[in-house]
C-alpha cells in the first residue's frame, strides 16, 4: 500500500526548500547546467559604473524592456536583494573579453574587491573557479568526475593534482571493478592557492568543495543565465528579446484530473543592467 503521508511530507519539505527566501540563500543553487558566471563583491551600481566605462552601449534597469542582439558581446549584470555580490553573465558561452581572466583580475583591482569566476558543466561533469583579489589570481580549482585536463598554464602556475574517491560504496569490492568502472568512481581535481593548502580529504567531493567556498565568502549563484532572462537558448543577431524574470518552477505532481501541480519561486532582483562590448 502506498504511504500517502510520506509523499505529502516529502512534497511539503520540497516546497518549503524551493520557496525559501532568496535573500537567505548562499552557495550554488543548481549544478544541473552548463554555465559560466562571474561574481563581484560590490553593489550593482558600482559594478555597472565600471562596466559602462568599457562598453560600447549600456542601459540600466532593462527588466521588461526589449533589447536587440547586435554585433559584439552582450553581458548582463544583476544583483539579488539581500546579497553583497553582483553577478555578470554573458548572452552566450563563448568567452567575451570582459569575462576573460586578465579583465577579471583588473576588475578586482579597480573595484578593490574579490571576483569569482565560476564554471559549471553537468554535461562534461566538470566544475571550477578562479578567485581574483587586488589584480591577481589568488586561488584556482578545477574538478571533474573522471579525466580532466589542467588549464592552469593560462596563469603560469603549478597546480597540485588530486585523485579523489568520493563514492566509497562503489569501491567496496574494487578488486572486481573493471578499469572503466573504477574511473567512474573517482574524481580528478587541480588546486592552487596563494594563501592555503588543502588535502584530498578536505576537498572530499568536487561538487561540495566549491559550494562550501561560496558559503565561506557569503556568496550565492542563483543559476540565472541569459536563457532565463531572455527566454531563448540560442540568440540570433538582429532579433529583439524582452528581458524577463519568470521564476523557477517545481512540479510536485498531478491532480486527479491530470493537471500539473507546480509552484513558482521568483528571484528577488535589485535590477538587471545591459552592456554590449565590441569585438
Amino acid at each position: 500500500m502506498k504511504d500517502n503521508s510520506m509523499d505529502e511530507q516529502f512534497m511539503r519539505e520540497a516546497a518549503e526548500h524551493f520557496t525559501r527566501p532568496w535573500s537567505e540563500r548562499r552557495g550554488i543553487e543548481s549544478i544541473d547546467r552548463n554555465d559560466a558566471v562571474v561574481l563581484v563583491k560590490v553593489p550593482l551600481n558600482q559594478l555597472s559604473d565600471a562596466l559602462a566605462e568599457k562598453a560600447i552601449a549600456s542601459q540600466r534597469n532593462v527588466m521588461g524592456a526589449e533589447i536587440e542582439v547586435l554585433d559584439g558581446f552582450v553581458v548582463f549584470a544583476y544583483q539579488l536583494v539581500g546579497h553583497p555580490w553582483s553577478i555578470l553573465i554573458a548572452a552566450d558561452l563563448s568567452y567575451p573579453s570582459i569575462l576573460e581572466s586578465n579583465e577579471l583580475a583588473q576588475l578586482s583591482k579597480q573595484l578593490g574587491q574579490a571576483v569569482i569566476s565560476l564554471l559549471v558543466s553537468d554535461s562534461a561533469c566538470e566544475i571550477g573557479y578562479d578567485l581574483f583579489e587586488g589584480g591577481e589570481l589568488v586561488e584556482y580549482f578545477r574538478g571533474s568526475d573522471g579525466e580532466l585536463t589542467d588549464d592552469s598554464n593560462e596563469y603560469g602556475i603549478q597546480s597540485q593534482r588530486y585523485l579523489l574517491f568520493p563514492y566509497p560504496d562503489d569501491l567496496d569490492d574494487d578488486d572486481d571493478l573493471e578499469d572503466d568502472e573504477y574511473s567512474e568512481a573517482q574524481q580528478i581535481a587541480y588546486f592552487w592557492s596563494r594563501r592555503r593548502q588543502v588535502t584530498a580529504e578536505e576537498i572530499g567531493n568536487i561538487w561540495d568543495f566549491i559550494p562550501q567556498l561560496m558559503l565561506d565568502y557569503d556568496a550565492f549563484d542563483p543559476a540565472i543565465d541569459s536563457s532565463y532572462l531572455l527566454g531563448e537558448y540560442s540568440l540570433k543577431r538582429g532579433d529583439r528579446y524582452r528581458v524577463q524574470n519568470p521564476g523557477f518552477g517545481l512540479v510536485l505532481g498531478y491532480d486527479a484530473d491530470g493537471r500539473r501541480q507546480e509552484i513558482i519561486s521568483v528571484p528577488d532582483l535589485v535590477r538587471v543592467d545591459y552592456f554590449r562590448f565590441g569585438n
